[in-house]
């Protein structure tokens, strides 16, 4: 296991298990997350699966190889009508996360038994990947199955990818109060065809590769996914030490916004005089982001400059 300096929190880790075509990522949130679930004061069980799929967003806009934005977004017809979080590539291989949601107070009654389907309704989950010049913009969409992330997820790889793959995903409030995420992925990669034809016979070596895989995988806590003071190293190594598992280098993450006064400038510009009278409240008009809860205030009088 290569071992680069210890990874405990708001990093993705890649990683690949020796001699085994599979492949996977582990990260875990803490003040990323924290930050911006605290920011949006959301109901208890809506910052969970916000968090949660702040998480997923993170371990897949890790994935890109150019300069680029990934978005997860889960639109539904239930109490909580959109979930959106977005992974912008920085600087020095690290990325950038910001989320947001929209729900109705006069629907909302926080759930008994909390699920996806359960806060979503009927939906779908859409990913948008955009990568600017170097890749054809790519947009992959799956109905909402499943009472977990995770299982949308895995149904996802399924539909977009053909890619047996393995996922666990989890967003919980520390005793101090504070929120935390964490999740791991392992996927099992086909060279060829004949391989993927090989790897999906139940007595084939491959195939015990990939079910020994998930059961290790499987034996993980959320105690453990969450434990900032185990290294992400650490616990990968706790994992699949006994078949070998060689760790990459890691991605940071942080939370920030791309929103501008430029940008909204551009916006209101799109408006005619008496629209903007309109918006405006005692001479100002008042935008604020969604994402970051920033106001951003501009004077009329300024704007017909």
């Amino acid at each position: 296991m290569s071992s680069p300096e210890p990874v405990h929190s708001d990093a993705c880790l890649p990683f690949s298990l020796e001699g085994r075509d599979i492949r996977g990522r582990i990260v875990r949130l803490d003040d990323t997350l924290n930050r911006i679930l605290e920011t949006h004061k959301l109901p208890e069980a809506i910052s969970r699966e916000l968090g949660e799929i702040m998480v997923m967003t993170a371990m897949l806009g890790s994935m890109l190889k150019y300069e680029g934005i990934l978005t997860v977004q889960i639109r539904g017809d239930g109490a909580v009508s959109f979930l959106v979080a977005d992974f912008a590539t920085a600087g020095e291989g690290s990325g950038v996360i910001r989320a947001c949601a929209q729900y109705d107070p006069e629907k909302w009654t926080a759930p008994e038994e909390i699920t996806l389907t359960g806060l979503m309704g009927k939906g779908h989950m859409l990913i948008t990947i955009d990568q600017g010049k170097f890749m054809d913009r790519y947009q992959g969409i799956v109905a909402l199955e499943g009472e977990t992330l995770s299982e949308a997820a895995v149904e996802y790889f399924h539909s977009s990818e053909q890619l047996p793959s393995r996922v666990r995903i989890v967003c919980e409030r520390t005793a101090e109060g504070r929120w935390q995420g964490a999740a791991i992925m392992i996927q099992h990669l086909a060279r060829n065809t004949d391989l993927e034809r090989i790897r999906n016979r139940e007595d084939a070596p491959e195939a015990d590769d990939w079910q020994n895989a998930c059961v290790l995988m499987d034996s993980v806590t959320d105690k453990e996914l969450l434990d900032e003071t185990l290294s992400l190293q650490d616990l990968l190594f706790r994992l699949f030490h006994e078949g070998g598992v060689r760790v990459f280098d890691p991605v940071p993450l942080t939370n920030g916004c791309r929103c501008s006064e430029d940008k909204l400038r551009q916006v209101l510009a799109n408006f005619n005089a008496d629209d903007l009278k309109d918006m405006a409240e005692d001479g100002v008009i008042t935008m604020t982001c969604e994402f970051c809860k920033t106001d951003h205030i501009f004077e009329l009088k300024k704007l017909f400059n």
